[in-house]
């Protein structure tokens, strides 16, 4: 196995990435994120007094990193997998920092000096980001192509090249196969991480030649604290935690917009009149949702920073998210168990719907909301399947049809 040798004498064991969207981005790029809750400095005040790289909730994960960095005994492939809004995507820029930052190494990544400022701004020259690019859905092999003919040349900027794959499992079977070959040879000074919350659509060869690292939930209580430590009342930061389901990335966009939280609310609303809601409304409402997917693919908001692209129907998965949560507790209220409430401030609200509808009912509605974005992520017609989803949903007895 081929080792890696930094700047500072650790070695890192060599091991292959994955392909994707190939993004170097180019020194002198104008623009750098705009300030709010996922800047450096305001990720420390939120996680004040927690060392894990400015993450909530991840200390094992974080601390598995650190201590293979200290030890130089990091491999050349990661695999970062969890559900989304977990920090996944925040723990590869702190790898990538931690890789190339110029403080001590037990003090890596320091988010301060050029090259961590350079890497969280997308601006390092050695930083690649592999995503999806509308209008297409997937990353194909002209990507890994073009992320193999980058990382055949020397670190420019810092100690090591980094590519983040995020997310990989938008890499068809093609790119996926093609890039073995990059797996299998890996080239020198160089970390490849990826980033998933679908690792069975990466292929066996792929995960068994990556070192996997698994992020979860954080606890809603943790959470919590670290929101409240950025300036939010303690009932609203309890709300957002609960809200976001232990969710750090979501919890912060939360907390940060509160135009989100009023539309968030509004689905809520939403989700609860769907029992009241006749027939024609319903498949309506079906077109209205699949109309989420296109609009995705038409772009990101303008003027955003370089990064990622967002994984392929995130604007729907998030009102399928809330969807999914009301009926959960309402499914919770009729079972009697009231302490685990997600919207726990509308208790009474889902008192009055449980009484309303069976359990079996809300029960097959969960079940087809999980298998609607499992279809959809198949490319099955969008419309089919959320019509058949919506048709599946709780109906009040007094409900006209």
């Amino acid at each position: 196995r081929r080792r890696l040798r930094s700047g500072h004498g650790e070695q890192l064991q060599r091991r292959p990435a994955p392909g994707h969207r190939l993004r170097a981005q180019r020194r002198g790029q104008a623009g750098a994120p705009p300030r709010d809750l996922r800047r450096p400095d305001a990720l420390r005040a939120v996680a004040a007094g927690v060392r894990d790289w400015g993450l909530i909730g991840q200390g094992q994960a974080v601390r598995a990193l650190a201590t293979a960095l200290e030890r130089g005994r990091l491999s050349h492939a990661y695999l970062l997998v969890g559900p989304p809004h977990v920090g996944k995507g925040t723990l590869a820029l702190r790898l990538a920092q931690a890789l190339n930052c110029l403080a001590s190494v037990q003090e890596r990544p320091c988010l301060a000096c050029r090259q961590c400022r350079r890497i969280e701004g997308r601006l390092h020259a050695d930083l690649h980001l592999l995503t999806v690019e509308p209008p297409h859905r997937e990353i194909r092999i002209a990507q890994v192509r073009e992320l193999e003919r980058a990382l055949a040349l020397k670190p420019f900027e810092g100690r090591v090249r980094v590519a983040i794959v995020d997310p990989a499992d938008a890499m068809n079977l093609e790119a996926q196969n093609a890039f073995l070959k990059t797996l299998e040879e890996p080239p020198p000074d160089t970390v490849l991480v990826l980033v998933t919350a679908r690792e069975a659509a990466l292929l066996p060869t792929i995960r068994s030649r990556c070192r996997r690292t698994a992020l979860g939930t954080a606890p809603v209580d943790e959470l919590a604290r670290a929101l409240a430590g950025h300036g939010l009342s303690t009932d609203e930061a309890e709300r957002i935690a609960r809200w976001s389901e232990g969710r750090p990335g979501l919890a912060l966009s939360l907390a940060g917009d509160s135009e989100l939280r009023r539309q968030r609310e509004e689905e809520v609303d939403r989700a609860m009149s769907l029992a009241q809601m006749p027939l024609p409304r319903r498949l309506a409402l079906a077109e209205e949702l699949a109309q989420l997917l296109s609009a995705n693919d038409r772009g990101r908001e303008e003027g955003a920073p370089p990064a990622p692209a967002a994984p392929f129907g995130e604007r729907l998965w998030r009102v399928l998210d809330v969807w999914q949560s009301v009926w959960r507790d309402v499914l919770l209220t009729a079972m009697g168990e009231d302490a685990g409430l997600v919207h726990r401030e509308r208790v009474e609200e889902m008192r009055a719907l449980a009484a309303q509808v069976p359990p079996h009912q809300v029960a097959a509605f969960l079940r087809a909301l999980w298998d609607a974005r499992r279809y959809l992520e198949e490319n099955v017609s969008p419309r089919l399947v959320l019509e058949d989803m919506l048709l599946t949903a709780p109906q009040a007895a007094a409900t006209v049809v």
